[in-house]
């Protein structure tokens, strides 16, 4: 019998302690068997539009160039969904800034982000959830990661009438933890 057991403290958020407050970064989990047949299925769906784009340029498509158009909206927008999934699984994270003024959550796939600032006196009912079912593929059944808003993770807390989360790839005993930390540091979160 081995002696390798689990690390229980081993998560996917690394927590940095600053002078300012708390730096929480909790990567994506990278599927990359996911990802890599996502890569290969953007190879034909770039084929895909090429050609129907050239078809429409070229007059090619005769009277069908209407139903070419919609169909090029559509593939499209496929196109920059899927782009969007594999980008958050491959290079997708949130940091998380925790200071006496409040919390900034920021989600970013590379270079794009976009980012929620929330003043302190506003934030009450700090707390851990278990968000979503798993899926087959490992991850938690919620809407679209990255795109899904604030609303959704295994942190959430109340901001005036609305309810924001951040956490989307943690754990629950992990959120769990953080909460609390969250917590020891700011008087204000305890509500």
């Amino acid at each position: 019998m081995k002696d390798d057991f689990l690390d229980p403290e081993a998560g996917r958020a690394t927590v940095y302690e600053t002078s300012e407050g708390l730096r929480i970064v909790v990567p994506s989990r990278k599927r990359i068997l996911i990802s890599l047949f996502l890569c290969f299925w953007l190879c034909g769906w770039a084929f895909g539009w090429v050609a129907a784009a050239g078809s429409l340029l070229s007059g090619g498509a005769g009277g069908g160039s209407w139903f070419i158009l919609f169909w090029l909206c559509g593939w499209t927008v496929g196109g920059a969904f899927v782009i969007g999934v594999a980008g958050w699984m491959l290079f997708g994270k949130e940091v998380v800034f925790v200071t006496p003024q409040g919390i900034h959550i920021t989600r970013s796939i590379g270079a794009f982000q976009r980012g929620k600032n929330c003043k302190a006196d506003h934030i009450s009912d700090l707390r851990s959830v278990d968000e979503g079912t798993p899926t087959m593929f490992g991850g938690r059944n919620m809407p679209t990661w990255f795109m899904s808003g604030f609303s959704y993770g295994a942190i959430k807390f109340d901001y005036g009438s609305r309810t924001l989360g951040f956490g989307l790839e943690l754990e629950r005993g992990e959120a769990r933890k953080i909460v609390d930390l969250m917590v020891q540091r700011f008087d204000y979160l305890r509500s």
